[in-house]
């Protein structure tokens, strides 16, 4: 059953304004990519019955890994699996940003940014498992919008 609004739609209504708002070329190349996603925009391939004549009509994905049409199904395989390795204990998801005035210095010093960044990020949550008397461990990950 298809939800009464996408993403697609979304994006569809932002329009031209999206070209304003400051995203860089690969963020609008995603954006238009989610949205062509299977529609008569990327092509597409007609089955038809042999017994019946009924005609299907099946648009091409645009294969993006940010599109929820595409990369949906996958996502919850994943998560299907990693829940199988979880250990018997609480999980806390804590998300650490850094300000965009940075970005320049992550872009030239990532090594001694990140590093920073961290360990900073260890000595927070590490203070809490003091303050509370609970040991703690931490699993981090740096997520950046591009592949680079």
């Amino acid at each position: 059953m298809r939800p009464a609004c996408e993403v697609a739609d979304v994006i569809r209504g932002l329009g031209n304004d999206r070209e304003q708002i400051g995203l860089n070329s690969h963020q609008l190349r995603t954006l238009r990519a989610i949205e062509l996603c299977r529609t008569p925009a990327l092509g597409g391939h007609v089955d038809a019955c042999d017994g019946c004549g009924h005609i299907s009509i099946s648009y091409n994905s645009c294969r993006n890994r940010h599109c929820p049409k595409c990369q949906g199904h996958k996502r919850e395989e994943w998560i299907a699996k990693r829940e199988q390795d979880l250990l018997p204990c609480t999980y806390y998801h804590l998300v650490f940003t850094l300000p965009q005035e940075l970005n320049p210095l992550a872009l030239h010093q990532p090594a001694l940014v990140y590093d920073a960044l961290f360990k900073s990020v260890w000595q927070t949550v590490s203070q809490f498992g003091r303050n509370t008397a609970v040991q703690l461990g931490m699993i981090s990950i740096l997520h950046t919008w591009g592949r680079t």
